[in-house]
């Protein structure tokens, strides 16, 4: 009887192993790649932009965001900023929820936008994915926006403090992660092992045309100094500073984009040509 009590208990155990590294293995899976539905809304004259992605996505909606008057003071045409955040999820996450969830579904085709900011990434460093798991949510997300003419500009994984974050999870999550960081091969601070894959996708996909990736490094680029000056004490997420600074070199980028498409100069550019 207590010989078959063990029997009970060890196939109990094998079964909870096998679940476990099911699920862990299907977790850290990277995403199948769909086919892109087509958002069909009537343009207008307005400039409309979104902000998609993650917790940065999120907390974007909450500040007050200086795209909109940079641009219509650049361009003289009405702009419209719109964010949509997924707080905590990875670039996979994002991706499959483009096609699953209802109210990013419809906040995707509710309105043509011209640019959408993908906010991406952060979770795939503090959640230890595979650079294959990121690479390839990333052509996904980025296929899609282009499949449906919309500009991507891909926010490059910024210089947060991952190591504040490590320390913050539950020993049951750290854990996660050591063997996560084992099977995927990468260490605590992996942020510029995917900023080299998604430089590494771009490179890859020579006939995939306006993209724009804005840099870590040229807004982030004083790690001590940003930390106190851009950074919530999270060490995580912009505060209201933060956010000014990101939102100007977006704003930057977007008029560079527009004069290169027709063929003038940059309106930020010709005006500091004109004070030097």
């Amino acid at each position: 009887m207590k010989k078959k009590s063990q029997y009970t208990y060890l196939f109990i155990t094998v079964c909870i192993l096998i679940v476990l590294a099911y699920s862990f293995c299907h977790y850290y899976a990277p995403p199948k790649l769909r086919q892109p539905y087509q958002i069909n809304v009537a343009p207008d004259d307005t400039l409309r932009i979104a902000f998609i992605g993650d917790s940065w996505a999120f907390l974007h909606k909450g500040h007050k965001c200086m795209i909109p008057q940079i641009l219509q003071d650049s361009l003289h045409r009405h702009v419209k900023v719109h964010s949509y955040g997924l707080c905590g999820y990875t670039s996979k996450e994002i991706y499959e929820e483009m096609f699953n969830n209802n109210d990013l579904r419809a906040f995707m085709c509710k309105r043509r936008y011209d640019y959408i900011i993908i906010s991406a990434g952060i979770n795939d460093v503090n959640k230890k994915t595979s650079k294959k798991y990121y690479k390839d949510s990333m052509e996904g997300i980025i296929g899609f926006l282009l499949s449906n003419n919309i500009h991507p500009i891909i926010l490059e994984i910024p210089d947060f403090d991952v190591y504040k974050i490590y320390r913050w999870w539950r020993t049951d999550k750290k854990l996660l992660r050591i063997v996560s960081m084992r099977i995927n091969n990468v260490p605590i601070d992996c942020k510029q092992i995917f900023r080299d894959t998604l430089d590494s996708l771009l490179s890859e996909k020579g006939d995939w045309n306006k993209i724009s990736i804005i840099k870590y490094k040229s807004w982030n680029n004083d790690y001590s100094r940003d930390l106190k000056q851009l950074y919530l004490d999270d060490g995580l997420h912009l505060n209201k500073y933060g956010y000014a600074i990101l939102d100007s070199v977006i704003a930057k980028e977007i008029l560079k984009q527009i004069a290169t498409e027709h063929n003038t100069e940059s309106p930020l550019e010709s005006d500091a040509d004109h004070h030097r």
